[in-house]
């Protein structure tokens, strides 16, 4: 029986590189699969008046996979909650799933290959903010429950991976009792599995890898400070548009490109749909499809060797033209590993 694959294409640029994404799993997947489409963000509001239509939900519950561009977010409506973080709450994915991989040696800086895990904020950490006489008042809670389930996917990632070492990043001296907590659970979850155990403030962390890119194989977090190193590693590896996103939890996902929906260059053939196409891929990896997520992986390097890149990483292709070169690449990757 074919796996089931939600596509929501989002806003700006997100039906572009979904598109992208789509081509290239019915290249590999074939009848493996089965896309379907559902609406999101303010593309689904012109249709429904509703940013996440019930109808998407109920398919986004059944599905196996779910591929989404990004959205844009209204500023004017207050009531507004982003739609993609409503359907990863409702979805129970509390772990986020970030791969930073150099695709060719005149993009980005050193020989990289670093997964970064952290927890989804809605999940795993709730900060509130509260004015008070004189200044803000935060509140930070972070559900023990929800670190052991990132710990332990982190270990089932890192596994099927092929990962030999897991760095915990924290800031336990300025937060002794909570980072503390995340830190003891990290050793409890994570031993006994062949892994190599350290952690270290989140600082060290950035400074290390970006002297020493390769230094690092995988890096566990909590949200707050993901966020920080994803930016880092993703300047370190050229850009968002090169790194793709697994928002995964017990029994789904949803897998989207690090980049937001850039509507200015919607339409314009300039942009870049690899994040997408690699989000499509972890897709593959997380439902037991991992020799055809490498076979995508392998083509999209090999493209980026030959130079059919698109403008922002220093060629001239369009998105169309890209996506046909990887196509192609597919084929001479398949031949390599008979």
């Amino acid at each position: 029986m074919p796996k089931n694959i939600l596509v929501l294409p989002g806003d700006g640029i997100g039906p572009e590189v979904t598109s992208s994404a789509v081509s290239i799993l019915e290249q590999v997947a074939g009848d493996r699969i089965e896309i379907i489409y559902g609406d999101i963000g303010q593309s689904a509001f012109i249709k429904t008046s509703e940013y996440l239509p019930a109808e998407t939900v109920d398919m986004a519950t059944d599905a196996d996979s779910i591929i989404t561009g990004a959205v844009i977010d209204p500023l004017s409506d207050k009531s507004y909650r982003n739609p993609i973080r409503v359907l990863k709450k409702q979805l129970s994915l509390y772990s986020v799933v970030k791969k930073f991989s150099s695709l060719g040696k005149n993009i980005g800086i050193g020989d990289t290959d670093l997964i970064l895990i952290n927890g989804n904020p809605d999940a795993l950490l709730n900060v509130e903010e509260a004015e008070c006489l004189d200044g803000v008042d935060i509140h930070k809670f972070i559900s023990a429950v929800s670190c052991r389930k990132l710990f332990r996917k982190t270990v089932q990632i890192s596994s099927y991976m092929g990962r030999s070492s897991v760095t915990c990043a924290h800031r336990k001296e300025m937060f002794p009792v909570a980072d503390g907590m995340f830190v003891d659970m990290f050793y409890k979850e994570l031993a006994g599995f062949g892994f190599a155990l350290n952690d270290m403030d989140v600082d060290a962390v950035a400074s290390e890898t970006v002297k020493d890119p390769s230094s690092k194989d995988v890096i566990v977090s909590t949200d707050i400070y993901g966020t920080v190193l994803s930016g880092m590693a993703a300047g370190i590896i050229g850009g968002s548009h090169l790194t793709p996103v697994g928002n995964i939890g017990d029994s789904s996902g949803l897998f989207e490109p690090m980049h937001g929906p850039n509507p200015k260059t919607a339409e314009s053939g300039k942009v870049n749909p690899t994040s997408a196409i690699l989000s499509a891929a972890m897709a593959l990896d997380n439902m037991g499809m991992s020799p055809e997520a490498e076979k995508i992986r392998k083509a999209v390097k090999h493209v980026y060797s030959l130079g059919n890149i698109t403008p922002d990483v220093g060629g001239t292709a369009t998105a169309n033209e890209f996506t046909d070169c990887v196509i192609g690449a597919l084929k001479t990757v398949s031949e390599e590993q008979k």
